[in-house]
């Protein structure tokens, strides 16, 4: 019997628009936008989304990173990164359907700036939650099992007792062999079709 549902943030509750990020960083500083894509440090980014380093010294090792000299300021830097946000997809009308009957959590790879910035204060879905589990909290990003263990711990659940929702199938690979019940997100139709053959209450 499921008993915690755990969905990830950007992609399934809200849209992403990293295009929107590099138009504005290309803008800001003549840098081509295929060699910021090209150049982005990903290493480090998953450093950032551990909570390993913090806002400032993620944007000196973003600037850093490009590949020629930048006169890309801090202030331009956030904004673009801010544009990443879109707004909140139709999935989120499905939270508050389950709500009642079941813990609802979130599973994200994410960084303070978003969440404390502008998810908690832009959006809706985050009065709907029992808790979450945010990749820079805790130390450890999806698809490790590490992650998945204390999203389970922390719901107070069993795996079998918990279902994930992502829209990347390395996660949701990675949480199936945990034991966890999970759907990759495509669309708001087929997550629903995926759900309602749990006969999940309310559905």
């Amino acid at each position: 019997m499921i008993k915690a549902i755990f969905f990830d943030i950007g992609g399934v509750l809200i849209n992403i628009h990293p295009d929107r990020t590099f138009e504005y960083i290309s803008r800001s500083t003549g840098v081509k936008i295929q060699i910021l894509k090209e150049s982005f440090p990903e290493n480090i980014h998953n450093e950032y989304e551990k909570g390993k380093i913090s806002n400032y010294e993620w944007f000196s090792k973003y600037k850093k990173s490009l590949p020629e000299l930048s006169n890309l300021t801090e202030k331009d830097f956030w904004k673009a990164w801010n544009l990443l946000l879109g707004k909140e997809k139709k999935t989120v009308e499905l939270v508050k359907l389950l709500k009642p009957n079941y813990s609802i959590w979130l599973l994200s790879n994410t960084n303070p700036k978003h969440i404390q910035d502008e998810i908690e204060n832009q959006y809706e879905f985050p009065s709907l939650i029992d808790g979450a589990v945010y990749s820079f909290e805790v130390g450890k990003r999806k698809p490790s099992y590490d992650i998945y263990q204390i999203a389970i711990e922390m719901a107070g659940v069993g795996n079998h007792e918990a279902l994930f929702i992502d829209d990347l199938s390395e996660n949701i690979i990675a949480a199936k062999k945990f034991g966890i019940n999970s759907f990759l997100f495509t669309t708001f139709e087929q997550l629903k079709i995926d759900l309602k053959r749990l006969n999940l209450s309310r559905l």
